[in-house]
């Protein structure tokens, strides 16, 4: 049951980050309003600790080790994307970081 319920909040927890990402890409962060910009980036910082307590809870509850290395990986993503993401490069890494949520949420539902 705790595995069902854990499985579920990832995948809905990792579908969302990966749609803000895309959404707020497109159309929030060309916005004018420091406010609402403000309050978006701060909503997807919630997100993504979401994101990441559930892969280090899922990397716990997965049997096998091969499993448990890849949920940590997956935990560890955002913040090793971010620490190699610059100014020139920041539109490959917010792709390679959709593709691994999106990667990330097949691999625990499947």
């Amino acid at each position: 049951m705790l595995m069902t319920v854990s499985k579920f909040l990832y995948a809905l927890t990792a579908l969302v980050f990966a749609g803000m990402i895309i959404y707020g890409k497109l159309f929030v962060f060309k916005k004018r309003k420091p406010q609402f910009v403000s309050d978006y980036c701060a909503t997807m910082a919630g997100i993504l600790g979401v994101y990441t307590v559930l892969s280090m809870l899922l990397a716990g509850l997965f049997p096998s080790a091969s499993a448990k290395m890849f949920m940590f990986a997956f935990a560890l993503s955002p913040f090793v994307i971010g620490l190699f993401a610059t100014y020139h490069t920041e539109k490959y890494f917010t792709v390679l970081q959709v593709l691994l949520l999106i990667i990330s949420t097949a691999y625990v539902v499947l």
